[in-house]
């Protein structure tokens, strides 16, 4: 992919930062002659003597308004209003900073593009959005931070959040953020600033919206997360130390949610003491909005306003996404809650990242970024489409239903509710205003053949099974059937849950009636955040197809290629395909990730009175603890083309000297975490696999590594986890080598305090999806044992 990097010449400094008509980021030390020899505006100085110079020169009530998102101008310091909250988890959203409703590009929802498993297209796309960001800053029409991404874990099949995260792995989460976020903050023209800031949100265990289960019902404003050590340093907590330490993101947001009692926002354990003092985050800290507020006004965790506003800004919440902390601080004072050195203290981190945004310095090449060539470029179009390229799953493919043959083929018929899915999900965390047009499925076909749609069923939550005659007729007359079925905004999203991982019984017939009608086998795409149960639809002989596609609104154009056969599928499942009667078992509200009993009743609980509900059992979530039989595994997907693994290097033996050197000097720091560089730096345990491309297509291949670790799926010891991945080109006929390295912390295991200790014994590492070997994916083992 190529991207537009060149170096326009440099822009007038009043051009720079501000445009007339909408003066969004206005530079003090540039646009006006009012702070010349200004210690805040000399470039010379140390940062920090910058910052101590922007706080001396700010009255306290500009301090205070300073405390939250919706920052008022500092006339002290020569600022406009500031905003701290616009979006960017698929595309840019500028938050009100531009009332000319400018266009940006929309790209596929992360539950889509982390299916591609390519560090390289997650690096790629946030590396286009900030640069729009960056653009859009220039033009005077958008902010500097932006609240991006996600890395909250897709732990729990029912979350409305699904749409927004990239997996229910806790390494491949972390991966995500780490790519999206070095993209989204560096810029190859000037490495000394920020090219916009990323968040990574929500800190943390927050992956509930809202529900009710027997008629208990809690939301995500009020509940308190019960989370064990245990799950909190091995599943909850490891991305965000992937995004702070590996991709050195600028920002972290504290979530609604209590964990174990204490609000996020004011949880110093969380802020301070895992945050900064054991991941060197070096950033500010947002809350989520209102949730500053929540901790007094929901979690009533403390007796006063006041006392919250202490709580808050101590544990290291920088930024209030509202008007709580503003409008209680002064009282605080005067009551001798809170100093002004606390408030200080939080400002020093705001102004910090707003330095190295460059709101204060001269311009530079990063003001050289254009509207004109950046925003809504050719090269960005084609980059949003390809995320589905790259990401969609192949699930089935019976009798090589797909790819469809062009010239053979006279029409396509798509039906289901979901034929027309793509306006209606796109300014949800994306531009309100995108440069794609509508594109749907049918769009995307109808590149290759003349295309046709069909509702059949109204909308994915409809029980109206009347339009479903019309479809089977029309069924019947089409040379070739695509069912486009799922979920959309409706069935889940941000404040609300999904109440079934099952299709409708309306979406179930219109399913079972078409595919027995099409006079040939259809091919079902699935359009879903919400993985639904596929047991039947695997066993339709007559559904010859299952492509499954996420969430990747407008970006639908590229699924046209897959269907056709101009590229071959190679995403993998993200999430771990349940079927129906999970949802019967274990409550949404039970956070633990590992098998046991539930403290939450069975959520089919007949029971009038919630309190004589029998319990739940907790079967264990995502892959890396689930005890049932998935309907699909997490990693699977298919290819048009067959692949064979074979190890051709691999370690006779594991020395565990490197891994108790680790710990020891992790215990001898007083930390908690071992840093991910530590994890990664000695380790001598790597895999070199052969990938033979056996078929007759070159095709991308996704090469999936996971470690068995000792006492597997025993006393809370994880199946597998995830260790690695690589994504390749292979060629038919052709092999590739791929080298996977597990770290340290591979082959070390948490206990029920958290902490975490080395495991001796035998290790096993599979490289690849079971599950796909009898369709021509590859898999291979290898096994050692661990040496003093």
């Amino acid at each position: 992919m190529k991207f537009t990097t060149a170096i326009a010449p440099l822009l007038l400094a009043s051009q720079a930062f501000a445009d007339e008509k909408n003066p969004v980021l206005v530079n003090p030390c540039v646009d006006t002659d009012d702070f010349v020899g200004a210690d805040f505006c000399n470039v010379t100085l140390p940062l920090e003597a910058r910052v101590a110079d922007v706080l001396k020169r700010m009255t306290l009530q500009e301090k205070i308004s300073a405390l939250d998102s919706d920052t008022p101008a500092i006339e002290s310091i020569g600022l406009n209003e500031y905003n701290w909250w616009s979006e960017a988890s698929g595309g840019v959203d500028t938050h009100g900073a531009d009332d000319s409703n400018t266009k940006t590009t929309r790209f596929a929802f992360p539950i889509t593009t982390g299916m591609s498993f390519n560090r390289t297209l997650w690096h790629a796309t946030g590396a286009q959005i900030g640069r729009e960001a960056r653009a859009l800053m220039n033009a005077g029409k958008a902010w500097s931070t932006f609240w991006a991404p996600v890395v909250n874990l897709a732990r729990e099949p029912r979350w409305g959040r699904n749409i927004e995260v990239s997996s229910e792995d806790p390494f491949q989460s972390g991966e995500y953020a780490t790519s999206f976020v070095q993209g989204f903050q560096e810029a190859p023209e000037d490495p000394r600033y920020v090219q916009a800031s990323a968040c990574c949100k929500h800190f943390i265990a927050n992956e509930m919206e809202g529900s009710t289960e027997d008629g208990h019902e809690e939301d995500r404003q009020h509940v308190d997360s019960a989370v064990s050590q245990q799950d909190l340093m091995d599943s909850y907590m490891p991305p965000f130390q992937r995004c702070v330490e590996k991709g050195k993101v600028t920002s972290l947001m504290c979530s609604y949610n209590a964990v174990n009692g204490v609000p996020s926002c004011a949880n110093d354990w969380l802020l301070t003491t895992v945050a900064r003092d054991n991941w060197g985050f070096d950033g500010t800290i947002v809350s989520d909005c209102d949730a500053d507020s929540d901790v007094f006004n929901s979690h009533l965790y403390t007796d006063t306003p006041e006392e919250t506003v202490r709580d808050v800004l101590r544990a290291g919440t920088d930024i209030d996404c509202g008007d709580f902390v503003g409008n209680n601080a002064q009282s605080a004072l005067d009551k001798g809650v809170i100093t002004e050195a606390d408030i200080d203290e939080r400002l020093t981190q705001a102004f910090r990242l707003r330095f190295r945004l460059q709101h204060f310095d001269p311009a530079g090449p990063l003001q050289s970024l254009s509207e004109d060539d950046i925003v809504c470029s050719d090269e960005s179009i084609e980059l949003s489409h390809d995320g589905l390229t790259q990401s969609a799953a192949l699930l089935k493919n019976d009798a090589a239903t797909l790819p469809f043959d062009q010239d053979s083929l006279e029409d396509v018929l798509v039906i289901g509710p979901n034929y027309n899915l793509s306006q209606s999900t796109a300014s949800y965390y994306g531009p309100g205003n995108h440069c794609l047009d509508a594109f749907n499925i049918v769009d995307s076909i109808d590149q290759f053949v003349d295309a046709s749609g069909m509702f059949g069923v109204p909308d994915v939550l409809s029980d109206d099974t009347s339009g479903i005659e019309a479809a089977v007729d029309a069924a019947k007359k089409a040379d070739q059937v695509v069912l486009a079925v799922g979920t959309d905004l409706t069935w889940a999203r941000e404040g609300t849950d999904a109440t079934s991982i099952a299709f409708t019984d309306a979406q179930a017939e219109l399913i079972e009636k078409v595919s027995a009608a099409a006079t040939k086998p259809v091919v079902l795409v699935i359009f879903t955040a919400t993985p639904l149960d596929l047991t039947d639809v695997l066993a339709n002989k007559n559904i010859g197809a299952v492509l499954h596609v996420g969430q990747p609104s407008v970006t639908i154009m590229g699924v046209g290629k897959i269907l056709f056969g101009k590229t071959s599928p190679a995403g993998r499942m993200v999430q771990t395909v349940y079927k129906k009667e999970y949802q019967d078992q274990i409550s949404i509200f039970d956070f633990n990730m590992r098998p046991g009993p539930s403290p939450f009743a069975r959520p089919d609980c007949t029971e009038e009175n919630y309190d004589d509900c029998e319990k739940g059992t907790n079967p264990g979530r995502t892959y890396r603890f689930f005890t049932g039989e998935p309907v699909l595994p997490f990693g699977f997907g298919l290819s048009y083309t067959s692949f064979d693994y074979e190890v051709v290097s691999a370690p006779k033996a594991i020395s565990m000297a490197p891994v108790e050197s680790m710990l020891a000097h992790t215990e001898s720091q007083n930390k908690i975490f071992s840093s991910i560089e530590e994890s990664h730096s000695s380790t001598d345990a790597g895999y070199i696999v052969k990938v033979t491309n056996s078929g007759d297509m070159d095709a991308d291949e996704v090469v999936l590594g996971f470690v068995t670790p000792p006492g597997a799926g025993k006393n809370g010891v994880p199946l597998k986890s995830l260790f690695g991945f690589e994504r390749v080109h292979v060629k038919a006929g052709e092999s590739v080598e791929v080298t996977l390295y597990p770290g340290l912390t591979d082959f070390t295991l948490v206990d029920e305090s958290g902490a975490r200790s080395a495991a001796h014994g035998e290790y096993s590492f599979s490289f690849g999806v079971e599950e796909t070997f009898a369709s021509g994916g590859g898999f291979v083992k290898h096994t050692v044992s661990t040496s003093v």
